[in-house]
């Protein structure tokens, strides 16, 4: 009766929906913050002024984390922390060794809680770099959304994350696999600390008006409500 989706762009891009976008229903994604562990400080930074940049997913293809680390090598004044495992762990380390930032980029396999929790509270923004619409909406957009933390994308047609991320007010869209542009991202996020700031507060309070889990399952009880009542 009703197909739910989580995103405009996604449904005005599914091929397979084409033909039944009439009963289509858009409800995002959410997330319990009462499900987050929270971090209760920042000492990770112990003093850098460098920009911390956290990005955390699978080490697979679509992630595009390659490109991350290529902006890495353009970035002298930025540090990257990579959270998550995969198959491309071992070639995304010889690229990183390659380029010679391996100093500055940190592998970090898979997390507990806390530690990841340790990773937000310590970070300036959060980059998800994928490349392809495989990325159909992206979670940990809304973590740090959460966190008060500006996100950085790859700006993919047909994904959900352009459509989280407003550019300029909740953080930085660039080209799909555009290192170049990543890089410019960084530098303008480490050279303007209070822009910085502005997206992550903005980020904040766009969760609180769309993402929390209440509003998604206030949605999809609307939507079973009027279809009981229909039929």
């Amino acid at each position: 009766d009703t197909v739910i989706v989580t995103s405009p762009p996604y449904l005005e891009s599914s091929e397979p929906l084409v033909n039944f976008r009439h009963k289509c229903a858009v409800v995002p994604l959410g997330l319990d913050p009462e499900n987050l562990t929270v971090g209760t400080c920042s000492d990770l930074k112990n003093g850098d002024e460098r920009l911390r940049v956290l990005a955390i997913g699978r080490l697979t293809y679509y992630k595009g984390f390659e490109y991350l680390i290529r902006a890495a090598s353009i970035t002298p004044d930025a540090v990257f922390h990579l959270v998550g495992s995969g198959e491309l762990k071992n070639s995304l380390k010889q690229l990183a060794t390659e380029l010679g930032v391996l100093n500055r980029v940190t592998f970090h396999g898979k997390l507990p809680a806390e530690q990841l929790a340790e990773q937000y509270a310590s970070c300036d923004c959060l980059c998800l770099p994928s490349i392809e619409r495989t990325e159909a909406f992206g979670l940990v957009l809304l973590e740090a959304m959460y966190f008060g933390k500006t996100t950085v994308i790859s700006d993919v047609p047909g994904s959900g994350m352009g459509w989280i991320v407003d550019d300029g007010i909740t953080g930085l869209k660039v080209p799909v696999a555009d290192a170049d542009a990543l890089a410019g991202a960084f530098r303008q996020l480490h050279a303007n600390r209070d822009t910085l700031a502005r997206l992550g507060t903005s980020g904040r309070r766009k969760f609180d008006r769309q993402f929390h889990i209440r509003q998604s399952s206030d949605a999809v009880a609307e939507i079973y409500t009027e279809l009981l009542h229909a039929n």
